[in-house]
């Protein structure tokens, strides 16, 4: 039987991941919006209702972070709470490109999306979005400048395979079995800084929509994370 101190403990564990996993879920929108808001002030980004709808999408996932905060704090809540929707795929992953473009541009990324096929898909379309969101992040970090990082997907008859490439540093066979891990961070000189809990949280996010995450890659020829994502 577990003792109050270490149910308290354990208690106080949990409280914290959930609470990282919050602020770290923060800082994507959050770094978006100044992205583009400083391309705005200099002149680089004009505001077209284009622009002005990555902002609203933006405002749009912090707000559903917020609403979804107590949820997260609430450490002794073993439910996990799913909004199930049906969406067009292709238009979310054009959102959230367009989101990041900015940011990709800046360093001189190459970043866009090699399929334009319209497929619906039925699943919980916020936890889909901070997963893709994630690894996007992660490829933009590990990316040099002059790099390129693209997205692709295809559809089979029971679910869709989702492929972010980036031909950055590559990950070795002995990391590849720890990225997942919360707080796992490889120390190499691009990209080093980080809280290693973004691709935790989009394989967490996955398994609860019952998707997965796999990642193939070799050092020095970039890395390519498959999601499979069940229709």
């Amino acid at each position: 039987m577990q003792t109050l101190q270490s149910r308290l403990k354990l208690k106080q564990k949990n409280r914290k991941a959930l609470i990282d996993q919050l602020v770290h879920q923060t800082r994507t929108p959050l770094t978006i919006l100044r992205t583009h808001l400083e391309g705005i002030e200099d002149g680089v980004i004009d505001m077209v209702p284009e622009e002005i709808r990555v902002c609203e999408n933006q405002i749009e996932n912090i707000t559903a972070i917020i609403t979804n905060m107590s949820s997260m704090i609430d450490a002794e809540k073993l439910e996990t709470t799913l909004n199930i929707e049906e969406f067009e795929l292709s238009q979310l992953v054009k959102q959230i490109v367009n989101g990041l473009k900015a940011q990709f541009e800046k360093k001189g990324i190459d970043f866009k999306i090699t399929d334009h096929e319209k497929v619906s898909i039925k699943t919980d379309k916020y936890r889909l979005s901070q997963a893709i969101y994630n690894i996007l992040t992660n490829a933009y970090k590990f990316t040099e400048p002059n790099g390129n990082v693209f997205v692709s997907y295809h559809v089979n008859s029971d679910s869709i395979i989702l492929a972010i490439e980036d031909n950055g540093p590559g990950i070795s066979k002995e990391d590849q079995a720890k990225i997942f891990g919360a707080y796992y961070k490889k120390d190499i000189s691009i990209g080093s800084a980080g809280d290693g809990i973004g691709l935790y949280v989009a394989n967490e996010n996955m398994a609860i929509i019952h998707g997965t995450i796999i990642v193939e890659s070799d050092l020095t020829k970039g890395s390519k994370f498959i999601l499979t994502i069940p229709r």
